[in-house]
């Protein structure tokens, strides 16, 4: 970053030179200056969002055609309007986690290295728009709707402000939320308070919704209007926040300075092709996502239908703001077709999904898309062409081999030639952080594991009945219904026998019935047949402390921490049944190695002071629940722990505070056994 800026020179010829995405840059023209631009960036990413469910791309699609599904967008149309719309954008990964790493990177996953949402980390040598603007002096800040974008993942390099705090999954939550999240008026909540304190210097804000992620549960009165189409309902919901959050621009003298951005990280099957949400197949109704901008600069009310991709945002914003994106960078800038309408043949997209391979067992999937052509490199090869089949139904793969050979060797030069038989070992922590926890006593801080690819395992296409057995199962413990949930899967379950995630399904069915012996049967089978991960041991570990059989708890849990100590609730429960067990220096170890990967994970400075009030260090533990409550003060359990602790002491004030707060803001299905007690205490202490 030290060095002059180079800045792409992109005419048809060079926009048609870049595209070879595995290649470098070749020699460049440097600016006359380099001096950042006096102005902020604002991106708002879409979580799940298709394009085709937002309203301004809905109705351009088929104007004379009464809309059928769909989600009214007023705030994002006026955004789109007052901008440029791209109508052809494309995701690299249908998946959060790495698709917002090539969204902020600028590189396809090849190269930043993210490659699924589970077992890798962004490392900090690869240059992000918040690094890049943090260097130049911006503030930044992001607020983010899913712990799967959890800071430890590296995704939060760069940002002064990382809020990703938010309460713990659910334990019965393993398919339906495997990831913590909160709903977008949060998220917008805290990213205005941060606006107000902050929106007088340069900024870069970079604000994530999460809500149209499966299950599909918008608030009222979404959930009513929708009540047919609860995905859109749920795109309804988000949109409203997002225009909380533009419209807060004006009034503070931003909207003139600011370029805003708002982009979907990956779309939502809901069904098409056998699939139900995402990450399995590389189809459109995955991969195309809404993308709009409008700020300085940008012209009002301009459709751009020549296809962009995920990787080309980070150098579009840099460029705005005169930063140079890094030699590394693979996407090129858009403003040559925003700012001259330059019409040129489409960038070549590379898209990959390694989820199949990791989770099901099934081979991961390559695709090249340009405007008119998709290939799909599977066991077997599927090619598309998009213009005459939008929906990807007739694969064209033997009637136009030279067309589907190009694009294959288009694949490989992005992932390289040995990826036809590449190896990809998981990394679950970046060095210095698995150094931190090998100083704690971490010896073994997760086991690398390597996942041989190629396309020698079963094409996900031979698997759609699983996968809608599986489907069906999400939809039934959805709706609560888990002995019928576990009948299909009991029924179902050879269709797909060395398939995890129908041991972990079945697991959770028998668990949301309290059937915890039934449901250590069915993880123990993972294990016995050589399917088990990290998430069957962590499961394993809670059904048994279910059962109260504390040491084999503690073995699994300590198991699934060996093996992917990123997983943080997991360390948690590792931590909290080491200190039941009065084992507090290996719970203290623990905490710590929680904190040395996310310093704002509020349950941990919680389980240091209950680990402090069992060494009767009563100062220690005031200072840990109370640092726990300045991440969340909603915080239900320290909020109860810190009541506790006052009863103790006889602060009686404190407690009564404390225990009220605690009756007040404690979801009840949780915590409701707990409240006689509560009440009980706080009426003794005013009675004193």
């Amino acid at each position: 970053m030290g060095s002059r800026l180079k800045r792409l020179i992109v005419g048809a010829a060079g926009l048609i030179l870049l595209v070879s995405g595995g290649c470098r840059r070749g020699k460049e023209l440097a600016p006359s200056n380099f001096s950042p631009r006096d102005a902020n960036l604002l991106l708002i990413t879409l979580d799940t969002t298709r394009a085709d469910h937002l309203s301004c791309y809905s109705s351009a699609a088929a104007p004379a055609e009464p809309r059928v599904v769909g989600a009214r967008t007023p705030h994002l149309d006026a955004l789109a309007a007052r901008g440029v719309r791209f109508a052809q954008a494309t995701a690299q990964v249908p998946l959060t986690l790495p698709s917002h790493a090539s969204l902020m990177t600028g590189e396809y996953p090849t190269r930043h290295g993210l490659r699924d949402i589970t077992g890798f980390f962004l490392d900090k040598s690869h240059p992000s728009i918040a690094t890049i603007t943090q260097a130049a002096g911006f503030r930044t800040a992001a607020f983010v709707g899913s712990r799967v974008l959890a800071r430890q993942f590296g995704i939060s390099n760069g940002f002064a402000t990382y809020d990703d705090q938010m309460g713990k999954a659910d334990d019965r939550s393993l398919e339906l939320k495997t990831f913590a999240e909160r709903r977008a008026d949060v998220v917008t909540d805290h990213a205005l308070e941060w606006l107000k304190q902050n929106g007088r210097k340069r900024f870069f804000l970079w604000v994530h919704y999460y809500d149209p992620h499966y299950p599909y549960e918008p608030p009222e009165p979404y959930k009513h209007t929708y009540a047919k189409d609860l995905y859109s309902g749920e795109i309804a919901y988000m949109d409203e926040q997002a225009g909380r959050l533009l419209d807060a621009l004006e009034p503070m003298g931003l909207q003139s300075r600011t370029l805003v951005a708002a982009i979907g990280d990956h779309g939502e099957s809901l069904g098409e092709h056998g699939e139900l949400t995402h990450g399995i197949f590389l189809y459109d109704s995955t991969l195309r996502v809404p993308f709009m901008m409008a700020g300085p600069d940008v012209p009002q009310g301009e459709v751009i239908d020549a296809q962009v991709r995920s990787i080309d945002l980070m150098p579009t914003l840099l460029e705005f703001l005169n930063l140079p994106p890094g030699p590394e960078v693979q996407g090129v800038s858009l403003w040559p077709l925003i700012r001259q309408g330059t019409r040129v043949r489409s960038n070549y997209s590379y898209s990959e999904t390694l989820f199949p391979r990791i989770t099901m067992g099934w081979s991961e999937l390559r695709a090249m898309r340009t405007d008119r052509w998709k290939l799909i490199i599977a066991p077997h090869p599927e090619l598309y062409n998009l213009e005459r089949d939008p929906t990807e139904t007739k694969n064209l793969i033997a009637n136009f081999p030279a067309d589907a050979d190009q694009l294959q060797k288009k694949i490989w030069e992005v992932a390289g030639e040995g990826a036809r038989q590449e190896k990809v070992s998981t990394t679950p922590l970046d060095p210095q952080t698995r150094q931190e926890l090998e100083s704690l006593g971490y010896v073994s801080a997760g086991t690398s594991k390597q996942i041989q690819l190629g396309t020698n395992a079963p094409d996900p296409k031979d698997r759609v009945a699983a996968l809608k057995v599986l489907d069906q199962a999400d939809r039934l413990i959805g709706q609560r219904a888990f002995a019928r949930a576990a009948q299909v899967l009991e029924q179902n379950w050879r269709v797909d026998p060395t398939n995890p995630r129908f041991h972990l399904q079945l697991a959770n069915a028998y668990e949301s019935m309290g059937q915890y012996p039934r449901a250590i049967e069915v993880l123990q089978d993972a294990v016995k047949q050589h399917v088990e991960t990290d998430k069957v041991y962590a499961r394993l570990g809670i059904d048994y402390m279910h059962l109260n059989q504390t040491d084999k708890a503690l073995a699994a849990l300590a198991h699934a921490a060996e093996l992917n100590p990123s997983d943080l609730d997991n360390l948690l429960n590792l931590g909290m049944t080491y200190t039941q067990l009065n084992r507090l220096d290996d719970g203290e170890r623990t905490f710590k190695a929680i904190i040395a990967q996310n310093d704002r994970y509020a349950g941990a400075y919680n389980g240091l002071g209950l680990v402090a009030v069992q060494r009767q260090d009563m100062e220690t533990a005031r200072r840990n629940f109370e640092k726990t409550l300045t991440i969340n003060p909603d915080d239900p359990q320290a909020l109860l722990d810190l009541g506790i602790l006052h009863q103790k002491l006889d602060n009686k004030q404190q407690a009564i505070h404390y225990l009220e707060l605690f009756l007040d803001k404690a979801p009840r299905d949780q915590f409701g056994n707990q409240f006689p007690a509560v009440r009980e205490a706080i009426q003794d202490l005013k009675g004193r």
